[in-house]
């Protein structure tokens, strides 16, 4: 009987994934479709455009009429170009964007404030995870970062250690991806970024672009989070702000509904530039701010103190 009930389960799991594998695939033959409907559009445009544009240009110099029909070939020959190659992305609408995001952020939220974890958290570069980029949340307010060993295993709960000023939560920050999508994708490489000098001089043809410039580059061209940035950098600190950001109601919704996300680790937003400067800086660093005033959003991060650093062990 046993072995019935398992193989009707296992004929039962075997049919479900066909039917999502089946899924998968007309989802992808129906965008497959889209795509291709544009690419028809503009083959007839291009060749409606060569017909008329090899008609109207031997007399356009003659024939008023002739020079108009010039002028609508060639439009619709650019036109059928831009059509053909237009490649169409898929959407969703900034409030489901916006609810999709605050629902993991609420999650992490109820998770530090029933741990009655208060503590900043600091974040650690792939040089001391051995790893990637972590952010650490002490329990206790006397604390050390623990050793590599533990920063590079796949836990969430440092408990238990032979040394208690080391026990904490380690998380992959809420912003890691977003950071590793600048790197793998927009091909941003932020630990050979140049340090910013006022009154240098003439600056050398291979001149590598400092962080500012970098972020400047990705923030507004790249992920299209800002219209404008200022980044500022002095004495181990970080300082951006994003002027007329389209996150800035995801901005204030996680402030209300998960403050203590973003008062000791940072939304993904937040996280993200607190990844950036650690990976950049190669040195444990904590977010100090990240607030909205207007339609701008502000976040500051700084490296731990050298005191401080030296009393963990950095």
């Amino acid at each position: 009987m046993e072995a019935t009930d398992d193989l009707t389960s296992y004929r039962l799991r075997k049919r479900i994934h066909e039917l999502e594998a089946e899924n998968t695939r007309y989802q992808k033959n129906q965008n497959l479709a889209r795509k291709w409907e544009f690419r028809i559009t503009g083959v007839v445009l291009l060749a409606i455009g060569a017909v008329i544009t090899l008609v109207a240009y031997p007399s356009y110099n003659v024939s008023p009429s002739a020079s108009v029909l010039l002028m609508v070939g060639i439009g619709a020959l650019f036109v059928g170009a831009v059509t053909v190659f237009l490649n169409t992305e898929r959407f969703i609408s900034q409030k489901v964007a916006e609810d999709l995001n605050l629902s993991s952020v609420i999650v992490v939220d109820d998770l530090l404030r029933d741990l009655r974890v208060k503590n900043r958290g600091v974040y650690l570069p792939s040089s001391m995870t051995g790893t990637n980029v972590k952010v650490f949340i002490p329990l206790r307010r006397e604390y050390e970062v623990p050793a590599k060993v533990h920063l590079a295993e796949d836990r969430a709960f440092l408990i238990d250690l032979a040394n208690p000023a080391q026990e904490g939560v380690l998380l992959k920050p809420l912003g890691y991806h977003l950071f590793a999508h600048t790197s793998r994708d927009l091909k941003v490489d932020w630990r050979d970024a140049s340090i910013e000098t006022e009154g240098a001089e003439e600056p050398q043809q291979e001149q590598q672009d400092t962080l500012a410039e970098k972020l400047q580059d990705v923030l507004v061209k790249g992920l299209e989070l800002a219209d404008k940035v200022d980044v500022s950098q002095n004495d181990g600190e970080l300082s951006v702000r994003l002027h007329n950001t389209p996150y800035i109601g995801t901005c204030q919704s996680i402030g209300e509904e998960a403050p203590q996300v973003c008062e000791q680790i940072g939304c993904p937003l937040c996280s993200m530039i607190a990844c950036i400067y650690t990976e950049y800086a190669d040195t444990a660093s904590v977010l100090e701010e990240a607030r909205s005033e207007g339609s701008d959003i502000i976040i500051r991060c700084s490296g731990l103190a050298r005191p401080q650093r030296d009393r963990l062990g950095l």
